[in-house]
């Protein structure tokens, strides 16, 4: 698969509604990218000035009276990574329906190969510790956004997007799929927090071909996008209100 843009994603049921714990997150993302946090704006693109050693923990978690999710872009100066928070104050919309937290970052592609790579991997690590995501996934934008879900836009509480260059599985994942079957995979290593991470090769651009499919048939193919088919809530993945109980 040719380079292009790589995305890294967290989903998580947790609340996020710690300021100092995005103080504490966001300074340890600085270290890990050796970059600086610029840009921090519920506009895009990102307008507002940042300054995490003053902390940005407050501006995160600052609810309108009326507001019940916020949606952030932020930037980084050197590296020129992206990414945008999406989440809800009471783990649910405006219309009470459970909805999972999400964070993405936006690598260059000039950025996903060679030493860089190995950032990558440690910025997905500290995610799924810090953000307690119940799943998580990083590969090239292309091999995302190829994936094709079974409704019009993903379900998480249908099916999961799919495995990819790195993947992590929470507790719950990993007790649904069976643990000892996913570390049975070459690809997989304990990873943070009781889960499960596996990483398909050393960087995104040496995946043999058809790996992803492949160890997703291994795991389980109808909680996956792109398996096609009618898929009920539950059915072949946990749904939210398992996840938050």
């Amino acid at each position: 698969m040719s380079a292009g843009e790589l995305w890294i994603s967290h989903l998580s049921v947790r609340r996020w509604n710690d300021p100092a714990a995005w103080d504490e997150y966001l300074r340890a993302v600085q270290v890990v990218l050796d970059d600086r946090l610029v840009k921090l704006d519920v506009n895009d693109p990102a307008r507002r000035k940042a300054n995490v050693a003053s902390g940005e923990g407050q501006f995160i978690t600052r609810f309108g009276e009326r507001e019940d999710s916020r949606w952030l872009w932020g930037k980084f100066e050197k590296t020129k990574v992206e990414f945008g928070i999406n989440h809800y104050k009471a783990g649910t919309d405006s219309f009470g329906r459970l909805r999972e937290n999400l964070i993405t970052f936006y690598i260059p592609e000039r950025k996903t190969s060679g030493p860089d790579c190995q950032r990558l991997i440690e910025l997905f690590r500290l995610g799924n510790e810090s953000l307690q995501a119940f799943y998580a996934y990083g590969d090239f934008k292309s091999a995302i956004c190829e994936k094709r879900p079974s409704t019009p836009s993903l379900d998480i509480s249908r099916e999961l997007l799919g495995v990819f260059w790195l993947t992590f599985f929470g507790p719950q994942y990993c007790a649904f799929f069976g643990r000892e079957r996913l570390l049975c995979l070459e690809q997989a290593s304990e990873g943070p927090g009781k889960g499960i991470t596996l990483q398909l090769a050393e960087t995104a651009g040496r995946i043999p071909d058809g790996d992803r499919v492949r160890i997703e048939q291994e795991i389980a193919p109808e909680s996956f996008a792109g398996t096609g088919g009618t898929k009920a809530i539950g059915q072949h993945v946990l749904t939210l209100s398992q996840l938050s109980s």
